[in-house]
């Protein structure tokens, strides 16, 4: 797992120490089943999920995605 401090910047440590790369998606429901979705906040850690076929998973399920900002969809190459 990530080591960062925040979950926001979790997204830059997936592509320098895990092989990932940052997709062109803006839309969280087209992201791929299986990618990682950063979200910022101006004031708080951000938040990170994993695209389901049936919605969202962090600590808990969701069928829709955060409302936080979005920073990045990641993928494995």
């Amino acid at each position: 797992r990530p080591q960062t401090t925040l979950a926001k910047q979790a997204g830059q440590e997936l592509v320098n120490n895990y092989g990932f790369k940052k997709l062109v998606v803006s839309d969280p429901y087209q992201a791929p089943v299986g990618a990682v979705l950063v979200y910022g906040a101006s004031q708080a850690a951000g938040h990170v999920e994993i695209r389901t076929q049936n919605g969202f998973v962090s600590d808990f399920v969701s069928k829709t995605p955060s409302r936080r900002p979005l920073i990045g969809v990641f993928a494995k190459s």
